[in-house]
């Protein structure tokens, strides 16, 4: 990291060692170290087609067993290498189509039917299977070594029922952690959010109804405190407000937890979590849960709200929406002209928040050339993620243990939130990490 006359920058090196996660790119060991969403449950059903998913470069195929049992194995069959996402998936295992070799969930070849009938070969060889867990209505696994497996990250949402979350999910055409310095920008809220905005102020509804989230209109220019934590860290991003005449501060947190979480403030009732999973260098697939954390459901109707405030339509098998540089990520230009404002107004153009940060996010490249780029104050939480995700990478490959994973917390007490302050009280007592927060002080 350099810095150039009150901006910072990244050099090449340092970007290079940021956004590349295949092979034995450091980065890419470093996230291998921890849990992974793979898919969400709903994606596969007991002998039902197996699923391919590409992730941090590595191509898997994951199916669910006649058992109800998941399992995540190496796509390319141990005998000749044809794809298992073509198998029949039959009887607790995957049965390879080319010589209808049988490997189970675990991946122990339970039948080789193209070698003698009293071969013990398939005792002598295994296929490479990897820890599964079924969570917060996703597939999760881990792709590490297995003598140092981590903990399962437990967020207080990975608990609930099934009808108490609803999970967005898009593939995006560049690297994780562009996708993911979105989803940590503050001010950006005012300028590429502003229909949402506009519709705040003006008394519209928004997704989980309530919260102070309109208040982020008055000032778009957010002051930055950041603070790190065992995982990673959390920032505030101070507002100035007016409460019935009174200078307030309107304060609202947002959470980094390595290797690429973000948990932002919800309104009452709601637990809002987004990670980014790297598909390869240049691809990623980006996870938005919305949870009730009051025991209500989410109905079907309202299941509908959320996908229409995204934003996100049609996906194809990767999880990409027709969407991309070659129709300009459809942006509508007619709407954004505001001698044509009526109701059909846009400020950018886009439909809904998670395309629009899909659409610019993309636009950048899918490696974006941070060498070229002049940060600014409203970029502190970005700068601190870069810093501590290019350590992270350099001490593991010293041999030193991964973010987070040689400390002591509590994934179920990790929380954003938001609250209208007077000037000069800590926004740490108010709206900060749980675990951080005084005894009888008011949680965000």
């Amino acid at each position: 990291m350099i810095k150039d006359g009150g901006c910072y920058m990244l050099n090449r090196e340092d970007n290079e060692l940021l956004a590349r996660v295949e092979g034995d790119a450091p980065m890419g060991e470093l996230m291998r170290r921890y849990w992974m969403p793979v898919l969400l449950s709903s994606d596969v059903e007991s002998d039902g087609a197996p699923r391919r998913v590409r992730i941090l470069g590595g191509d898997y195929v994951v199916f669910r067993d006649s058992e109800g049992e998941v399992g995540v194995l190496d796509e390319a069959c141990p005998h000749r290498g044809a794809s298992l996402a073509l198998a029949r998936n039959e009887n607790c295992a995957l049965q390879c189509l080319y010589h209808g070799w049988r490997v189970d969930r675990t991946g122990k070849i339970v039948e080789t039917p193209s070698e003698p009938a009293d071969s013990t070969f398939k005792d002598k060889i295994r296929h490479v299977g990897y820890p599964v867990r079924e969570a917060g209505g996703m597939i999760w696994s881990y792709f590490g070594p297995p003598e140092v497996e981590p903990r399962f990250p437990d967020f207080e949402w990975t608990g609930r029922k099934p009808e108490e979350i609803y999970t967005i999910r898009v593939a995006q055409r560049c690297n994780w952690a562009q996708a993911l310095e979105g989803a940590i920008d503050a001010a950006h809220s005012n300028f590429l959010h502003n229909d949402l905005a506009r519709r705040l102020a003006a008394g519209g509804d928004y997704t989980g109804g309530g919260g102070l989230l309109n208040l982020q209109l008055i000032d778009g220019a957010p002051k930055l405190e950041v603070q790190n934590l065992p995982y990673g860290f959390q920032y505030a991003a101070l507002r100035d407000a007016i409460e019935e005449g009174r200078p307030k501060k309107y304060v609202r947190t947002t959470q980094f937890v390595a290797p690429s979480w973000a948990l932002f403030s919800a309104p009452p009732g709601w637990v809002f979590s987004q990670v980014f999973v790297p598909v390869d260098d240049y691809n990623t697939v980006f996870y938005f849960i919305h949870a009730r954390d009051d025991g209500n459901v989410i109905d079907e109707p309202y299941r509908a709200k959320i996908l229409e405030w995204s934003g996100v339509g049609e996906l194809d098998n990767e999880f990409h929406m027709d969407f991309h540089v070659g129709n300009m990520w459809r942006q509508d230009r007619d709407s954004m002209d505001r001698g044509k404002r009526g109701d059909g107004f846009s400020f950018s153009g886009m439909t809904g928040n998670q395309v629009e940060d899909l659409g610019i996010q993309e636009s950048m490249g899918p490696i974006y050339d941070r060498t070229r780029e002049h940060l600014g104050t409203s970029d502190l939480a970005i700068i601190r993620m870069r810093r501590l995700m290019l350590d992270a990478a350099r001490r593991h490959e010293r041999g030193e243990p991964p973010l987070g994973q040689d400390k002591e917390f509590d994934y179920g007490e990790i929380r954003a939130g938001e609250r209208l302050l007077d000037i000069g009280e800590p926004w740490q007592e108010h709206v900060g990490n749980r675990g951080e927060i005084r005894e009888g002080v008011a949680r965000g």
